[in-house]
């Protein structure tokens, strides 16, 4: 099945998929909880507390008596400077995929990231990491842009690289990313190597669940 994949473009996700940034993000995490007075989690907790964007991983890490609109209205605002001072710190590419993006650039494929991390840090974030890749596009959150699962950004996307969903792989660790291929009518490509894991990617969905970053050469 790999062999035969016929496709143009890839849209990646960042976080889990490109970057490993559970570290970073669970420093951001545990800092805003403690200057709110809050337990804290273990690093691993925020594998299931990242995928759906800022502001609910801010509702999902509050403990269960706290997630109340007035704690997390003034929560929010705690964890993004949180973020923003912790931004590219610990985080870093996962092993070969610097290597893997110029195999795929060098096939002429045309390259893209949709996150649902903050727009300004993902930018930010693939500049830092990744400056030798020439992404069609690099998206984040952005008001007015529904959040993947939903498909608009994806499309959108595809659309400006002239390409068809039919002819896009969406590479992502989490059920929020395969779901978006599949909404997207793409090609949804499991990272089991990011946060999630295998079952969680097949059950979503995902036509292939890869290993390692350095497997993605096999679908050129």
């Amino acid at each position: 099945m790999e062999s035969s994949l016929d496709f143009s473009a890839v849209i990646f996700d960042l976080d889990g998929t490109l970057l490993d940034t559970l570290g970073e993000i669970a420093s951001a995490g545990n800092a805003a909880l403690s200057r709110m007075g809050f337990d804290t989690h273990p690093v691993d907790a925020y594998r299931k507390f990242v995928g759906a964007g800022a502001k609910k991983l801010a509702w999902r890490v509050l403990p269960e008596e706290k997630q109340i609109q007035e704690v997390y209205d003034s929560f929010v605002p705690v964890l993004l400077e949180e973020f923003g001072q912790g931004l590219n710190t610990v985080a870093k590419p996962y092993a070969g995929i610097p290597e893997v993006l110029a195999d795929f650039a060098s096939c002429g494929k045309k390259l893209a990231v949709l996150s649902n991390k903050p727009h300004e840090f993902t930018v930010e974030a693939v500049s830092k990491f990744l400056p030798n890749v020439d992404f069609f596009a690099v998206c984040g959150g952005r008001k007015g842009v529904p959040l993947k699962p939903e498909p608009d950004a994806a499309l959108k996307l595809a659309k400006a690289m002239g390409v068809s969903p039919q002819q896009t792989l969406f590479v992502g660790d989490s059920d929020v990313d395969i779901k978006t291929g599949v909404n997207a009518g793409m090609i949804s490509i499991g990272a089991g190597w990011g946060f999630r894991g295998d079952e969680e990617l097949i059950k979503a969905g995902a036509n292939i669940v890869l290993d390692t970053p350095a497997d993605l050469v096999s679908l050129l």
